[in-house]
């Protein structure tokens, strides 16, 4: 796993998986689409064929031990992916050593072990090497040395996977720096997150693209700001919020009212990531999944793994929920994932 430096990311070796699609819909809740897509995005809402739909996910690590049965008994909807070695996770074929020991799965076959179990796969880049000095967190996407080389390796993943309606990229992991020090601003993100979604859509890929918030994935202040015009002639287009620190520890009212700024512009959102412990800071997320949950916001918590001795893991060692030091994170989360969606 690994160590935060303020804000979001973690890190480590994997379990397994699953799901089942459970969603409420009722008739006056049908939105009509045009879209021949079977997932699409109309407004802040996630679409299933005309149906609004609410996910609740978690991030696995597939690509290290593919197959997602064990995900079924929690109705998990969705399993964001954590590819951490961009440059060399072969698309498909057969596993790999890379070049840092590690034996990595295809795309390809983490997508078959989620569709087998009827759930979404989100593949997201977490690294580009799979060393920690090219960990994506943190960094100004532009700025960094492997930039070209990965909107290359976007367009492929691109191009694979544009006729797999239930695979979805999401096109950095946590970028820029959590206290603006590296010169973030607003623009910054705009044209980088412009120049990463083009990769996708060159290759004719219409599939659900997410794209990430500033300050290592927690500030939403930039989707206010940009977010009505960075969705201009654009389709299909959801940004991701990461839930630590700068969400878990401010208070249900102030939460609430965030949320409402961005309900106001019908900004599409998606909680790519939320879990107890973050730089050092035990948290309790149950307030906020119960937030959001009424609101029929879509969530992937972190992490499926299990290690009762890591506080984010969701599952002990025999499979059962991990309650071990972490506000009970395994019970509070399995509830909201077995329970009734409300889209």
């Amino acid at each position: 796993m690994v160590t935060r430096k303020i804000l979001p990311f973690h890190f480590l070796i994997i379990c397994g998986l699953s799901i089942f699609f459970s969603c409420k819909t009722d008739n006056d809740d049908i939105i009509l689409n045009n879209s021949s897509q079977k997932y699409s995005v109309t407004g802040s809402k996630i679409l299933e064929e005309t149906k609004p739909i609410q996910l609740i996910g978690s991030n696995s690590f597939h690509t290290f031990s593919p197959g997602s049965t064990a995900m079924n008994s929690w109705n998990i909807d969705v399993a964001r992916e954590f590819i951490g070695n961009s440059k060399e996770n072969p698309l498909t074929g057969s596993p790999i050593k890379d070049s840092n020991g590690a034996y990595l799965h295809s795309l390809q076959s983490v997508v078959d072990g989620n569709r087998i179990n009827n759930r979404i796969t989100i593949l997201c880049g977490f690294g580009w090497d799979g060393t920690t000095v090219t960990e994506f967190t943190g960094k100004s996407p532009s700025q960094t040395y492997w930039w070209n080389a990965y909107k290359t390796k976007l367009q492929q993943w691109a191009n694979h996977f544009k006729n797999q309606q239930d695979v979805w990229i999401e096109v950095w992991n946590e970028p820029y720096r959590y206290d603006r020090a590296d010169g973030y601003t607003d623009e910054i993100w705009e044209k980088d997150m412009n120049e990463l979604v083009a990769q996708i859509r060159n290759t004719g890929n219409s599939n659900i693209i997410l794209v990430p918030c500033a300050e290592q994935g927690q500030d939403e202040s930039v989707l206010i700001n940009k977010g009505k015009l960075f969705l201009t002639n654009k389709e299909n287009i959801i940004f991701d919020i990461h839930a630590y620190e700068k969400w878990l520890l401010d208070t249900d009212v102030s939460i609430n009212n965030r949320l409402d700024q961005l309900k106001q512009r019908n900004l599409p959102i998606f909680i790519g990531e939320i879990a107890p412990m973050n730089a050092g800071i035990l948290m309790n997320p149950k307030s906020f999944l119960d937030i959001i949950s009424n609101r029929g916001i879509s969530v992937c918590g972190w992490v499926w793994k299990n290690d009762e001795n890591d506080q984010n893991a969701l599952l002990t060692k025999s499979g059962l929920p991990n309650n071990n030091n972490n506000n009970n994170w395994g019970t509070i989360y399995k509830n909201l994932a077995v329970k009734s969606r409300n889209p």
